[in-house]
């Protein structure tokens, strides 16, 4: 419960927010009834602190040994949760560190850091939609005056101009199409190449101007037998970007193969190189 006497507590306001907003859905990853509680530890906030501090100034195994004796008995505590995707970050450990800020949030929708730096993760490993729903979460929970919201707000204007300016469409129609995208290359990887390459080709109609998703469509279609139709795709993926270098190894290995006859595509190159350099060009 929060009243007068919460003024100086980090929490009250967030509840606040919470109460004012629980007709709505507040996440994706709000508990299906809408409510949740959260353990409100002086002790584990200030362990976890200490640990974190220990990890950047070197001190890992320290950092570890205390965060992992706090999981033993608080293994539902956000703090604890969002310390263990902290160590994970220090260390380069992007998918773990962004499953523990994933159950930080779970526990405590409202948790600014545990959004921040799990968009921060997102950002280094080039998932750009993720990157965004979380810097977005941290606009709309966190303090607009503070650091984290500031920068989030940054990211996410860069972003939108960024996109408008290299891909010729908005920020939500290129969300759209990266959903679509990366549902295609999942069926991509499973060996579903007609699956595969409906949903490219919905990707395409959503943002045509994006090298990987024409390169993929080359995949999909040589490993359909389609040479020629694998080709123009190719083709395009090189038109839209002529230093797009899956294309270009892969083009040399298709222009080899018979029409009407599948290719094993299996070790070719289908990796979202446009990414990086679209993220680093808004760093």
């Amino acid at each position: 419960m929060r009243n007068e006497i919460c003024t100086d507590c980090s929490y009250k306001t967030a509840a606040q927010q919470y109460h004012a907003g629980r007709s709505q859905q507040i996440t994706h990853q709000t508990p299906p009834d809408g409510h949740f509680v959260i353990e409100l530890n002086p002790e584990i906030e200030k362990a976890v602190n200490s640990a974190i501090k220990l990890c950047e100034r070197g001190k890992t195994d320290a950092a570890w040994a205390q965060v992992s004796r706090l999981l033993q008995d608080h293994s539902e505590n956000h703090m604890v949760c969002y310390a263990m995707g902290m160590l994970h970050a220090l260390k380069g450990e992007h998918k773990d560190a962004i499953k523990w800020f994933d159950k930080a949030v779970l526990i405590y929708p409202y948790f600014v850091e545990a959004h921040f730096n799990k968009a921060v993760v997102c950002q280094k490993q080039f998932k750009i939609a993720e990157a965004v729903y979380a810097y977005r979460k941290v606009v709309e929970f966190g303090d607009p005056s503070d650091v984290p919201a500031r920068r989030a707000r940054s990211f996410l204007d860069d972003m939108a101009v960024a996109i408008r300016k290299n891909e010729g469409i908005d920020l939500e129609r290129y969300l759209e199409a990266e959903s679509i995208f990366n549902h295609s290359f999942t069926l991509m990887e499973q060996g579903d190449w007609s699956g595969a390459l409906i949903s490219f080709r919905a990707s395409a109609a959503k943002h045509d101007r994006n090298a990987p998703i024409h390169g993929n469509l080359g995949l999909c279609l040589a490993a359909l037998g389609r040479k020629a139709q694998s080709l123009a795709e190719l083709d395009r993926a090189l038109e839209i970007d002529p230093q797009y270098e899956p294309a270009i190894t892969n083009r040399v290995f298709i222009e080899r193969m018979k029409e009407g006859i599948p290719l094993n595509v299996a070790g070719f190159k289908h990796i979202e190189f446009g990414k990086t350099r679209f993220l680093d060009s808004i760093k």
